[in-house]
């Protein structure tokens, strides 16, 4: 019997995280397994505290043991294989082990204490919706209720999705409720919007290029040869996707699941409406999108083995499926797969050790891999697997680069250059649809005074406030800070002008150079709305728009046949970012976005930029992926960025600038001294400490250090040892953390 136990308590600080240990009571024996929750004491006031047991022993070294109050009865909280998971972010991103668990499970993990004892919550899929009905008879309807009667339609919605569409208050409802005009009912709180994709369990049909890439990575996989971790190197619109569907489809003929992450919620849309079409009610769904009963639904389903097909963004390659096969990354370089927030782990990092803990096969796909991937593959760490043809034989989109300063010098001075606006009338002329890539969001991006030149910035942060046309304000994209617009300078009182251009401002251009298209715009702003990313896709891929322009959102993994022009508006910016990722994020988008053009029949695209003869930018239009790679590689040996070494950015924030600049130098001297003492040999470059790029984020100053370390083990040890030195400090008022997901701000 394991008379004791190691428990991870919720909600711990940094200073005192630990695994505790707790004797085990008789009664809970059968209950006190590794993955399940558990009530305990905790601190000197003995107070209950929930905990999740990581680790069983028969006997311990402690003098004083606490006895656990109680135990989760029935199903574990966290599998065999997330235990160890958990352990790993842990250990990989030096976070605390109550940060490691939030990551892995769901918010709402259904488990309360209340005080003596643990308590489940309801596991109800249902929830209170309404529906139009027949009022009685003698009832007559307002204008105002007849309005949100029509607005609601055949439609089952709760209260808040009744508010978010029609603004109505409570008593409204209430009153409709009451005539019969409104029904109460109870509504599955499964994911509506996909229920419409039937399964058609057709043969998915191979090319033979796309056969053979299928056959090679089944090859790694199933017989044991080569490395368990395969890139799939293909140019865009090769067919990647159907090669997905057939490896997923193989696993589960065979019993077996599969995890497929994407790197953004609008590539999931039609991801997820194709997997269903194939694998119907077996595909489940995890993103950030989802309410927390939703995705407490999804992960039941999964953890039962009723999903065996995951599609998701990065907090997906947590998904408890009992047996992996694949866990396929598509667009593996993109940053967003780097967690932000503690735990700041890599997804790709996370997946590789899961696919080594069920036996799984990890591909890693793109048209445009990053620097470091593709450096494995070619060294032979990897497998690597190519697709050179496009679907169907189809040419690459011509790709044309129009020199901006031109336009300026012949006076036009509108976003559309010359070139794109005759190839979108003959785009739309012939029924083609467009799309248009510009990616900086709002009206105007910078007000500024005409006579004194102040910039109109956020009071909360260092950053300027950005002009949204549509309702009148300015806005912070940092913080979220809105204001009333300014058209009075507050400090001289001169006159406000709004330069730059965002996404709304190129909506409303086009407006006037193309009366007659239909335009539909794709940031964050236009899909705030649950859903509403989706319904645009949706309508656009049914031919309800000409013209679809937005940020990056736009600007990989989407598929729509009759899309035969893309555009790039601007793309400098990008380019010019203080980080030694500047050029690869600007050829992958840039490669990424032309691949979006003549998929269905011959495209072409064009590239609007100041800089016309940037290698990088023409590289991209030659969609030279190993071109750009070869000129990469050398830069990063040069300046020593990864691959050839490891970076970590240690940050430090306090509402107190002092404390934070005076906490990042101490910790410089610390790591400087344990260098010394401990690591004589180890290389290491430390860059600052410095003020962030944006040094005042939400009234908290940010201060940073960039470390370049040696790969392998010795750096982050050296790292977590200052880390854990760092924190007996016991610093009050500053917040720190270290990153070693290599994507920091130069």
């Amino acid at each position: 019997m394991n008379r004791y136990i190691e428990v991870a308590i919720d909600n711990a600080a940094l200073t005192f995280d630990s695994l505790y240990t707790y004797s085990v009571p008789e009664h809970l024996a059968e209950y006190c397994r590794v993955g399940a929750r558990v009530l305990v004491p905790f601190g000197r006031s003995n107070a209950p505290r929930m905990g999740i047991i990581l680790r069983t022993s028969s006997e311990t070294d402690a003098e004083k043991v606490k006895e656990v109050i109680d135990a989760e009865k029935g199903e574990l909280a966290l599998t065999e294989d997330l235990v160890k998971t958990v352990g790993f972010l842990k250990d990989r991103t030096l976070c605390t082990y109550s940060d490691a668990i939030h990551a892995v499970l769901p918010k709402n993990s259904r488990m309360r204490s209340t005080g003596k004892g643990i308590s489940r919550l309801s596991e109800s899929h249902l929830e209170n919706a309404y529906r139009a009905a027949d009022p009685l008879p003698d009832v007559k309807l307002t204008k105002k209720q007849q309005a949100l009667l029509a607005a609601i339609g055949v439609d089952c919605l709760t209260y808040a999705e009744i508010r978010e569409r029609t603004g109505a208050s409570r008593d409204l409802i209430k009153r409709l409720t009451e005539s019969g005009a409104l029904l109460s009912v109870r509504r599955d709180r499964d994911l509506e919007i996909y229920a419409g994709a039937k399964p058609e369990y057709a043969v998915i049909s191979l090319t033979p290029h796309q056969q053979k890439a299928y056959d090679e990575i089944l090859h790694y996989a199933q017989s044991g040869s080569g490395h368990d971790t395969t890139l799939l190197f293909g140019v865009t619109s090769s067919g990647k996707t159907l090669i997905y569907l057939s490896l997923i489809r193989k696993a589960v003929e065979e019993g077996r699941g599969a995890i497929l992450l994407l790197p953004e919620i609008t590539l999931a849309t039609q991801m997820i409406y194709r997997l269903r079409a194939v694998f119907g009610d077996q595909v489940a769904i995890i993103h950030s999108g989802l309410s927390d009963a939703e995705r407490q639904i999804q992960w039941q389903k999964i953890r039962s083995g009723e999903c065996p097909v995951v599609v998701g963004t990065r907090s997906a390659v947590f998904a408890p499926v009992p047996k992996i096969a694949y866990i396929i990354i598509d667009e593996e370089q993109e940053t967003t797969y780097c967690s932000e927030q503690s735990p700041r782990y890599s997804a790709p990092s996370v997946a590789a050790f899961r696919a080594k803990l069920h036996g799984a096969h990890l591909i890693l796909s793109s048209a445009t891999p990053s620097v470091e991937t593709f450096r494995l593959a070619q060294e032979g760490k990897i497998n690597l697997v190519r697709l050179t043809e496009r679907y169907r034989q189809m040419p690459l989109p011509e790709v044309h680069v129009v020199d901006m300063n031109s336009e300026l010098l012949a006076g036009n001075s509108l976003t559309v250059s010359k070139y794109l606006k005759d190839r979108m009338d003959g785009c739309l002329s012939r029924g083609e649809q467009c799309l248009l890539l510009l990616n900086r969001r709002g009206y105007r991006t910078v007000s500024s005074c005409r006579s004194c030149r102040t910039i109109m910035r956020c009071k909360s942060c260092d950053a300027a406030l950005v002009y949204h046309k549509s309702t009148n304000t300015h806005v912070c994209h940092y913080c979220g800070y809105t204001q009333p617009v300014i058209t009075v300078c507050p400090e001289c009182g001169g006159e406000i002008k709004h330069t730059g251009i965002g996404t709304q401002k190129i909506e409303e251009e086009l407006g006037l150079l193309f009366p007659n298209a239909r335009i539909a715009r794709m940031d964050v702003d236009s899909v705030s709305r649950k859903y509403s990313a989706e319904e645009i896709l949706r309508d656009f891929g049914a031919g309800k728009y000409d013209i679809l322009v937005g940020t990056q959102m736009i600007a990989k993994g989407l598929d729509f046949p009759n899309v035969t022009l893309v555009g790039v508006l601007s793309i400098d910016q990008l380019l010019l970012m203080p980080s030694y990722l500047a050029t690869e994020r600007t050829f992958s988008m840039l490669t990424q976005v032309v691949g979006r053009s003549g998929r269905g029949k011959r495209g072409e695209a064009v590239i609007q930029t100041i800089d016309p003869q940037n290698p990088v930018i023409r590289l991209a239009a030659d969609q030279d992926y190993e071109g750009y790679y070869r000129l990469e590689i050398l830069s990063r040996k040069l300046h020593l960025y990864p691959p050839f070494c490891t970076i970590c950015t240690v940050g430090f924030m306090s509402r107190n600038e002092g404390l934070a600049e005076k906490a990042a130098d101490e910790f410089t001297l610390l790591i400087s001294r344990i260098m010394k003492e401990a690591y004589p040999g180890e290389p290491i470059r430390i860059l600052g400490p410095a003020p962030m790029r944006v040094a005042y984020i939400s009234e908290t100053y940010r201060f940073r250090l960039i470390l370049k370390l040696r790969r392998g083990k010795a750096g982050r040890g050296l790292v977590r040892r200052c880390c854990d030195e760092y924190n007996g400090c016991k610093h009050k008022d500053v917040s720190f953390y270290a990153d070693f997901n290599a994507s920091a701000d130069i």
